[in-house]
């Protein structure tokens, strides 16, 4: 509360463009000459918030209706209960530093708590057609690891996202190259480099739970139920994460091609020389009418397939440390989660669109339980097991500074005890400040 107190001033005061006089004793951090000695200092600020209202029939033996829902919702912003939940809001502020770099901060505010989700500088003037991010930011794999959840069409994140990604997505602090290639149409490599040990690294050596994983009890765990290691401290270039992506785009007349593929490498949680390599390929279409109004009528198709190879290092677990050689062996094993998302959105006239989308998740190799001590079927796992989903959207975007959703999620999954559910959540999105640019 104390940091929001002391911030809310700085907002109001940074929210409005300022333009000044250059003199001498003006700082020289502006965003751009206006000619005849008049320089303009922007900082575009905005709040935009999400907020759901809904149910579902999910239920899991042995947990509350709640949880029972938040085992299908993996995303850390997705509506998860019966009722209202508020899912987030979020501060946006995004400015010039000087005539070399830009800057970007975004800050969410949410039942958890107060939190920095991204805070980076761009460069803005390297030479041969190379950027530099560094920074805190979402890592730059596939297509909606990086994209806020204001900029979701769906109001959950993908099931394979959320298993492989995390449910806050994977960021951390870190720097990022890239380099816009000399081929006749857009295509960019871009390399980077982070911390593995951010608790939203799930797949390396953050929290397997996220927020959410704190509130459990007993010994804490990582993919696929294994004890996890408490030794994160970084002794070499092996203990980073490294991404490494090549995207391409082009036009053919009334369509617009998006297309890329992402890897992403470090160690993991398990101990040892536990490794994770995660590896995608993702793909966007989107159909714009000659007679368009302000984007109206579109159809817009993508899809996003994912495969984590985690390779957990041998140990053991002592489920009574009073008991000498009363442990459990752990050999080393190759868990593997894949699975895809496709969605379809049709833009039928202004303000307006219907959608579908279908989700899919799958695993390979034993998870552990700690409370069996004894390695079970990834089935039974509910952060690995079989999942399909099925998700109709029709979409009402009165101006670009508020939209309502309706989404229905059928979900099959072997850890309900019906083997299925069905959601309906109804959302509501606003934002005041500054309208960000719509990302394709």
């Amino acid at each position: 509360m104390h940091l929001v107190r002391w911030i809310a001033p700085s907002l109001i005061m940074l929210a409005t463009p300022t333009l000044v006089v250059a003199q001498d004793a003006q700082p020289a951090l502006v965003s751009r000459d206006l000619g005849g000695g008049v320089q303009a200092r922007l900082i575009d600020i905005s709040l935009g918030v999400l907020t759901a209202v809904g149910t579902s029939t999910a239920e899991v033996e042995g947990e509350s209706s709640n949880e029972a829902i938040e085992s299908l919702q993996g995303g850390a912003h997705d509506p998860n209960r019966r009722g209202f939940t508020f899912q987030q809001a979020e501060i946006t502020m995004t400015g010039a530093v000087d005539p070399y770099f830009k800057a970007e901060g975004h800050f969410i505010i949410s039942d958890e708590g107060f939190e920095l989700e991204e805070a980076f500088a761009l460069t803005t003037s390297l030479p041969a057609d190379l950027q530099l991010k560094a920074g805190f930011f979402f890592t730059e794999f596939g297509r909606i690891n990086p994209i806020h959840p204001h900029g979701w069409a769906w109001q959950d994140q993908p099931v394979i996202a959320s298993r492989l990604m995390g449910g806050e997505g994977t960021r951390g602090p870190g720097v990022r190259v890239s380099w816009l290639t000399p081929l006749p149409w857009y295509s960019a490599l871009l390399v980077g480099m982070q911390n593995a040990d951010h608790e939203t690294m799930v797949s390396f050596r953050g929290e397997a739970g996220g927020h959410r994983g704190e509130e459990e009890e007993g010994p804490e765990t990582t993919i696929g139920g294994r004890p996890a290691d408490e030794e994160l401290d970084i002794h070499s270039l092996a203990d980073f994460l490294y991404l490494a992506r090549w995207e391409n785009a082009a036009d053919f007349d009334r369509i617009t091609t998006k297309a890329g593929v992402s890897a992403l490498f470090g160690p993991n949680r398990s101990g040892g020389d536990g490794e994770t390599l995660i590896y995608g390929a993702d793909l966007a279409l989107k159909w714009t009418a000659p007679n368009a109004v302000q984007g109206y009528p579109f159809v817009l198709i993508e899809v996003e397939a994912m495969k984590r190879d985690y390779d957990a290092a041998d140990g053991e677990f002592d489920p009574d440390a009073t008991v000498i050689g009363d442990e459990v062996a752990l050999p080393d094993d190759s868990l593997e989660d894949f699975g895809f998302y496709a969605q379809g959105l049709w833009g039928f006239t202004r303000g307006w669109a219907v959608g579908l989308r279908y989700d899919y998740a799958a695993a390979n190799g034993d998870s552990f339980s700690v409370d069996d001590a004894a390695f079970i079927d990834p089935e039974t796992d509910e952060a690995r097991g079989d999942r399909h989903r099925l998700s109709p959207l029709v979409s009402w975007n009165p101006t670009h500074f508020s939209r309502i959703r309706l989404q229905y999620n059928y979900d099959r999954a072997d850890h309900l005890v019906d083997d299925e559910a069905h959601s309906v959540w109804l959302g509501c999105e606003f934002l005041i400040g500054a309208h960000p640019a719509h990302r394709f």
